[in-house]
């Protein structure tokens, strides 16, 4: 056998072991993410607890829609206690999370007057689904959900969109389509500019960095979409809703230059940047709960004109734990 044989031999094994764990790579982070121990939020908690009891506590519906795909996708819908509001927060969870791991931030919401629907996304929680997508498709998803709030809970609502994670980036997606007419504003803490990015800033070694284009190859001969075209900073370029983009100086998977240039990316908006200090990835509101719901109250009172006076929420300690 020539030397260029056995050349061609090495090649074509290293190309073979790289397609493998570039396989196992795209199963571990689009399919088997949901086989985890890992609880993102422990309800048991005393920081969480009482919210959990008010949620197990208050009138709600499970609500059911079809995505374009025919997926089953599963939200809890939360009446406000005015019922003549026009003002809707839908909130949506990050990867590997739920409905239920919102809570807290419905529970903002609820204090503030809204109408409140949190939605499990595709292949969490109780929503059908085989793989998630990080927000390609889940925008679609996003979309009909916006569809049958104004269907179903009044057609002059005003939405606000509070998203976590892979839900900020979805809650940046949605807004390519007709249907950002009816959003008056974005929540967005901790997303991220492009997948394939915060992919590259999560995996350990940084070794494995070398397997996204590999990974990025499946996704696209499994679901017909590439990491790269996960890109939430193209869909800030042209927007046009006013936001707030929370971000903890401490976030590895989406560092805090991804917020810096989804802020700076909108240039014809009203928009604001909240840094928490200390915080990491999608912690802030954890971390410093009265700093980040006082911005989010300041920056929807102009919007959804809200009314101290129906406002529940306080920054002061003593009333905030009554509260929460």
């Amino acid at each position: 056998m020539q030397w260029y044989h056995f050349l061609m031999l090495i090649i074509g094994l290293s190309i073979i072991a790289y397609l493998i764990i570039s396989f196992s790579f795209y199963q571990k982070v689009f399919l088997h993410y949901k086989n985890t121990k890992k609880v993102l939020v422990d309800h048991s908690l005393p920081f969480y607890k009482a919210a959990y009891d008010w949620f197990l506590s208050i009138p709600k519906d499970d609500v059911y829609i079809r995505s374009y795909d025919n997926l089953k996708l599963h939200g809890y819908y939360l009446p406000a206690i005015d019922k003549t509001t026009d003002n809707l927060a839908i909130v949506i969870h990050g990867y590997q999370s739920k409905a239920t791991d919102m809570i807290i931030i419905a529970k903002l919401y609820s204090d503030l007057g809204f109408k409140v629907l949190m939605i499990d996304l595709r292949g969490h929680g109780m929503s059908e689904g085989k793989f998630t997508s990080m927000g390609y498709y889940e925008k679609y998803d996003l979309k009909k959900w916006i569809n049958h709030c104004l269907r179903s809970y009044g057609a002059t609502s005003k939405i606000v969109l509070h998203g976590v994670s892979m839900g900020a980036s979805i809650s940046m997606l949605v807004t390519e389509f007709k249907e950002k007419s009816a959003i008056k504003f974005l929540v967005l803490d901790s997303g991220y500019t492009v997948f394939s990015k915060s992919l590259a800033a999560s995996v350990k070694p940084k070794i494995l960095k070398i397997f996204i284009p590999g990974t990025s190859l499946f996704t696209f001969l499994k679901h017909r979409f590439t990491l790269n075209q996960i890109a939430p900073i193209k869909a800030m370029k042209n927007l046009t809703i006013p936001f707030l983009i929370i971000h903890g100086d401490k976030d590895k998977p989406c560092p805090l230059s991804m917020a810096k240039e989804l802020y700076q990316a909108a240039n014809s908006v009203s928009k604001d940047l909240l840094v928490v200090e200390g915080s990491p990835h999608a912690k802030a509101f954890e971390i410093n709960r009265d700093l980040v719901a006082n911005k989010i109250i300041s920056a929807l009172s102009e919007p959804f004109k809200l009314k101290k006076a129906n406002i529940k929420f306080s920054s002061d300690k003593k009333k905030t734990d009554q509260l929460w």
